[in-house]
């Protein structure tokens, strides 16, 4: 009789197990399948939020490098720095063209005002500034305005028999110059100014 109704216990309590594993299986699946509307429409929407995102696109951008080229500047000084220097360039020295082109020159020449000296026979001077200097100051003026004017020393003899202005003593020797114009010489007393002609070159 006891051992009957253990039995029967067992029996209830095992059914009234599976009602419960029964019950809590249906209930997790109704809410499983059959999810209230509310609950649906929610997750529906954040649903919808989650997957729309901002997709950002590489874009390939050329950045164009800034060269600097050197530029040379111009520095102004003032003109109270600035310092002109005369330069003296050399020309070529020229024979006269012409006969008249010699006169016209030496008429330009100022003379030095000294009197007419030679040298003696015994070689002495009258003055210190003699016949020799007068020759070498008119070559020097002839190089100074680009002339060609040679130095020339003549006995008394040839130079009486040429010049007409002075004489010198027989036996003297005395200083001149003497001037190339195309074929000819030229022979001209520095103090007097006097041109004779002497001879052809060719």
């Amino acid at each position: 009789m006891t051992q009957g109704r253990i039995i029967r216990s067992l029996c209830a309590l095992l059914i009234l197990a599976l009602a419960v594993l029964l019950f809590c299986a249906g209930g997790y699946l109704g809410q499983k399948y059959h999810q209230p509307q509310v609950v649906t429409e929610y997750e529906v929407v954040t649903v919808d939020r989650v997957i729309e995102k901002v997709v950002y696109t590489p874009i390939e951008k050329v950045i164009e490098a800034v060269v600097y080229e050197p530029v040379e500047t111009i520095v102004y000084e003032p003109i109270e720095t600035l310092v002109i220097k005369e330069i003296e360039v050399p020309r070529p020295l020229l024979q006269f063209e012409k006969l008249a082109e010699l006169k016209q020159w030496l008429s330009n020449v100022k003379l030095i005002d000294i009197h007419f000296d030679v040298v003696d026979q015994m070689g002495n001077t009258v003055q210190t500034f003699d016949c020799d200097d007068y020759a070498r100051r008119l070559q020097d003026r002839a190089l100074q305005d680009g002339y060609i004017i040679s130095f020339e020393v003549i006995r008394h003899a040839e130079y009486n028999s040429l010049f007409t202005e002075k004489k010198i003593p027989n036996g003297a020797i005395h200083a001149i110059n003497s001037v190339i114009i195309g074929n000819s010489v030229y022979y001209v007393e520095p103090q007097t100014q006097e041109i004779v002609f002497v001879a052809n070159l060719d």
